[in-house]
């Protein structure tokens, strides 16, 4: 059980440096984390294979050598390098605020046109239903028959 420690921790690292870069490529720097997930990628083959390998053989390396150390160092430095380079990018790549203000007004300009669009629409459906449904006034009632019906009545 001893055995796999190395390797496993190995694996985890470079997962987690493999995953971290995929992640980043979804941002708006992603063009710089092409090659680190290339080789991050790389590293995670090669500790899984010597995680198989070492799943084969059931011998018990000796840790205290510096060979067996080497790639938890590089792991536990990739990862590292990993988390530095994204802080550096994301001081040096400033956000392009007139562009993103920009996007801001026309999202919300176009949403208002949405619903006044939605609005207007309504009214006219009111009113459509309004001349369909309006009652007229009876010839009766009329002003210019005013004579005609006065002249039913006696005086």
């Amino acid at each position: 059980m001893i055995a796999y420690i190395i390797p496993l921790i190995c694996l985890i690292l470079t997962i987690m440096a493999t995953l971290t870069c995929l992640r980043f490529i979804l941002t708006r720097e992603g063009i710089y984390w092409i090659i680190p997930c290339i080789i991050s990628i790389i590293l995670t083959l090669e500790n899984m294979d010597t995680l198989l390998v070492s799943a084969e053989t059931a011998t018990m390396p000796d840790y205290r050598t510096m060979r067996n150390i080497a790639p938890v160092l590089i792991a536990f430095f990739w990862y590292m390098m990993i988390i530095t380079f994204h802080y550096a990018l994301r001081f040096k790549i400033k956000v392009n605020r007139y562009r993103n203000e920009n996007r801001k007004n026309r999202k919300e300009a176009e949403f208002i046109e949405k619903m006044e669009r939605r609005k207007r629409r309504k009214e006219y459906i009111l009113e459509e239903k309004n001349r369909e449904n309006k009652a007229e006034k009876p010839k009766l009632y009329q002003e210019k028959e005013e004579e005609e019906w006065t002249s039913l009545f006696p005086d």
